[in-house]
């Protein structure tokens, strides 16, 4: 079986194929959700956040962390969703506000089991950044999104290095 290690870098390198497309398809969208959910798009991406999910959940099971590879099964799950269904449906607002808790979850987890000071700032600057997702929800939140999802891929590299 591969080391987390590897798991990771593999997951990282996937998530650079939808993290490319997302920005040369940029445009002055509104929201990742109206990149990723359009039918040009959708099945592409999809295709690389399988395969990461697959790594991912691979490393999440190398951790040994029960709560942690729940947390993260929902948020691949709701990230599926949101893919999807395209921007506007009912369900793609729901898998998107699970998709944003279950990252608080996650974060909020590992921060009860490791009590790191940076990883509470982390936590923080999160919870900051979804207050400002929900106040704006109607209105451009494409860098509420950049920011929300970077402080979260910080994180979670941090978790691996400590």
């Amino acid at each position: 079986m591969a080391s987390k290690n590897i798991l990771l870098l593999t997951a990282l390198i996937i998530y650079l194929f939808p993290i490319i497309y997302i920005s040369v398809y940029y445009n002055n969208n509104n929201s990742i959700s109206s990149i990723i959910s359009n039918e040009k798009a959708k099945y592409i991406i999809l295709f690389f956040m399988l395969l990461m999910g697959i790594a991912i959940i691979l490393y999440e099971r190398k951790r040994d962390n029960i709560y942690s590879l729940i947390t993260i099964s929902i948020l691949l799950l709701s990230i599926y969703g949101l893919i999807y269904f395209n921007e506007g449906h009912t369900l793609h607002y729901i898998f998107s506000c699970i998709a944003f808790l279950s990252i608080l979850l996650f974060m909020s987890v590992i921060c009860c089991n490791k009590m790191c000071y940076i990883l509470l700032f982390l936590l923080f600057i999160q919870i900051i950044l979804f207050a400002l997702l929900v106040k704006e929800c109607n209105d451009t939140i494409f860098a509420y999104e950049i920011f929300y999802l970077l402080n979260f891929a910080i994180f979670y590299l941090y978790i691996h290095f400590i």
